[in-house]
């Protein structure tokens, strides 16, 4: 496939340029086709003026048509540092996407009969832990193992996701796990544990690590030439960007990404090779249509109940049309390919911003060159940026703050800092909210809002619901319990996960709860009898007792990290050990 910048008549579209519409020193018609294609490239530009700055990062937007890249442009800077603007041209680290890639891999395995879908992966990872249920790797591709997510053990286990991680370090950790979130194939739950031990057996059964079978088996044949799995974070990438986040004063930082592992991410590549790998699911140049379409096939449960996760691929609709798509999220890169097959029409959004809702802009992409093709209408725009925010008296605001429960380990913190109004996310930054009609707040820095319900008959306001990416989720504002004595004493102490090999501490100071853990220290608030929530990486902590009342540990929950065990420990200080030899 050649990727050229044209018309399609599908479409009626003109031939532009990558970046800036041209037009000639002498007036020429205009025809209706070119007024259409001109509406669309500026639709398009305008979902990223926010960005297209020279003080911003930003993105890469590419529309692809029948195969071929129709628009493409770049937005705000690749490096803030030394000023270098993103280009169609600019490689980038592309987060989850990369596990559709992975997964290709693996079929293409499958398809050379050097292995089976309902293998046990066991028989190609004996360092995995026996837990007494087979584990398929059909259930790593799927996110059906229960295997507990990588990233968030190594957050409990005290690392920090801007360290240096290698393979080997992930590895090390999860041969350790001796509990899963959920029997296999109970139950979905997102995974990046699963990707990456589907790039190991790759390597083990090819004989190549997953980055030479990719560039030997996928990228080459594609003519993917700027495209390649990172094994070493200090690769040099050349015309890369970097990534940034946005900070609370309105600016950008950058934010270091130095893994070193591959599989679940760590694919970096371009809008022009994507293009290329988003054709080849129509043609099956490589692999075979029969294996794209095994690829496709969303995961089932073991009672039958379909889910919307394929092979590193979710299947969905999106406004009565049919959607394959995959979004990414590492740093400060946000990243899809999202893809119409009916159409033959795809929306590529590669970010280095990670204020950039990928998968909101992508869908209004598409509403913008497929407007004719829905069957329903879409979605109304939620586009709080455009909000007015209004005075209101800053005690009156007190009866909204606390911490609001949106599911078990996930609050929002609501809180007044003189006459301003704040919003912490779990496991996230503290950011600026604005109070608009309707017992309504919203955030600048992200399109989101939060309505708050009228008071109760005490006039306490205790619910709320917070929309965003067109969902509306309920929440339940959390009432803290005064602790007594006994149950001060009761969770105080050390205590000891096998599985981490990791001591917590629980401390109770200044009329609340904390928990010091490896490079960190986190504070809880009662959610419950005997449970709590904090933030990432501990975002509920529920202590257990023995027969006779006495607690003797807790369990952890982190979304993807489930049941968790820790021990209560006593620990002698090493001047009582060297007093009682003496």
């Amino acid at each position: 496939m050649k990727l050229v910048l044209c018309a399609t008549a599908a479409l009626g579209m003109a031939i532009v340029g990558l970046a800036i519409l041209s037009t000639s020193a002498e007036a020429q018609p205009v025809t209706a086709n070119q007024a259409a294609w001109q509406a669309q490239t500026q639709g398009v530009d305008q979902l990223f003026t926010k960005w297209n700055k020279s003080d911003s990062p930003g993105a890469v937007v590419a529309v692809v048509k029948d195969g071929a890249i129709i628009y493409s442009r770049g937005y705000g800077m690749a490096s803030l540092e030394y000023g270098i603007p993103n280009t169609p041209s600019t490689v980038f680290h592309l987060a989850s996407v990369s596990k559709q890639f992975t997964a290709f891999a693996f079929y293409l395995l499958v398809q050379d009969g050097k292995l089976s879908l309902d293998d046990d992966v066991r028989k190609y990872l004996p360092e995995l832990h026996d837990f007494g249920k087979k584990i398929t790797i059909r259930n790593l591709l799927h996110h059906t193992s229960g295997l507990r997510d990588q990233w968030e053990l190594l957050a409990l286990a005290g690392w920090r996701l801007e360290d240096v991680i290698r393979t080997e370090d992930v590895l090390d950790l999860i041969w350790r796990q001796k509990e899963l979130n959920f029997d296999p194939g109970s139950a979905y739950l997102y995974s990046n544990t699963d990707y990456t031990l589907l790039g190991l057996i790759v390597e083990r059964v090819s004989g190549r690590p997953l980055s030479e079978f990719a560039q030997e088996r996928i990228f080459r044949p594609l003519g993917m030439a700027h495209t390649h799995f990172q094994n070493d974070y200090s690769t040099v990438v050349k015309d890369r960007a970097y990534s940034y986040r946005r900070t609370s004063d309105g600016g950008y930082k950058y934010v270091a990404l130095s893994y070193s592992t591959v599989g679940p991410s760590s694919l970096f590549s371009t809008v022009g090779d994507l293009a290329l790998w988003d054709e080849n699911f129509y043609t099956g140049r490589v692999g075979g249509k029969a294996l794209i379409a095994e690829m496709e096939v969303p995961g089932r449960l073991n009672n039958g109940q379909d889910i919307r996760y394929a092979s590193g691929l979710v299947i969905g609709t999106y406004r009565g049309l049919p959607i394959v798509w995959h979004t990414g999220a590492d740093a400060g890169y946000r990243t899809i390919v999202l893809r119409f097959p009916e159409q033959h029409f795809s929306a590529i959004i590669l970010a280095n911003a990670a204020d950039v809702d990928t998968r909101t802009l992508a869908d209004k992409v598409a509403d913008i060159f497929l407007s004719g093709s829905f069957a329903s209408p879409a979605r109304a725009s939620q586009n709080d940026a455009t909000r007015v925010a209004i005075k209101v008296d800053p005690k009156s605001l007190d009866a909204i703050v606390g911490d609001y429960a949106l599911s078990p380990g996930l609050v929002i913190t609501f809180s007044r800092e003189g006459n301003e109004l704040f919003a912490q996310a779990t496991g996230q930054r503290k950011y600026p909210v604005f109070w608009s009609a309707d017992n309504t707040v919203f955030w600048k820095v992200v399109d989101a809002h939060f309505t708050f319900d009228p008071p109760d008959g005490d006039g306490q306001i205790t619910r709320g619901v917070l929309h965003q990416n067109g969902k509306d989720t309920p929440a339940k504002k959390i009432i803290r319990r005064a602790l007594t004595a006994k149950q001060i004493k009761d969770y105080s102490g050390d205590f000891y996960s096998a599985e981490l090999r990791t001591i917590y501490t629980v401390t109770y100071t200044d009329g609340h709860l904390s928990v010091r853990y490896p490079r960190g220290e986190i504070a809880l608030g009662s959610s419950g009898p005997d449970t709590f929530a904090g933030a990432f990486p501990i975002r509920a902590l529920a202590f257990f007792r023995a027969p006779d009342g006495n607690c003797i540990g807790f369990t952890i929950d982190d979304a993807r990290v489930k049941w968790l065990r820790f021990e209560k420990v006593r620990i002698t200080p090493v001047a009582q050990t060297s007093a009682l030899k003496g």
